[in-house]
């Protein structure tokens, strides 16, 4: 872990570096990148991006979409609605 990362600023917690896997949905395609570098909180898992990963996930992504790069692989991916809550 690099030295000098500011704490959650969620729960207080000391973040921590990790590669995560980044979800978008645009346009109802879901588009996912694997092993991007992140801070994340080990407690509360808040997770935060600087601004150049940002920017290089947009560019991944909008190559994805204009379908200009071919993906590493695809997967299936289960979708279930949330229930409707009822109330006695």
């Amino acid at each position: 872990m690099r030295k000098g990362l500011a704490p959650c600023s969620v729960c207080g917690a000391q973040i921590q570096e990790r590669k995560i896997t980044y979800t978008q949905d645009l346009e109802g395609q879901l588009y996912l990148v694997t092993d991007v570098p992140a801070q994340v909180c080990p407690q509360c898992g808040e997770q935060y991006l600087s601004p150049d990963t940002v920017d290089v996930l947009q560019e991944v992504i909008e190559r994805g979409a204009a379908s200009a790069q071919e993906p590493e692989k695809t997967v299936q991916v289960p979708v279930f609605a949330f229930p409707r809550a009822t109330r006695p």
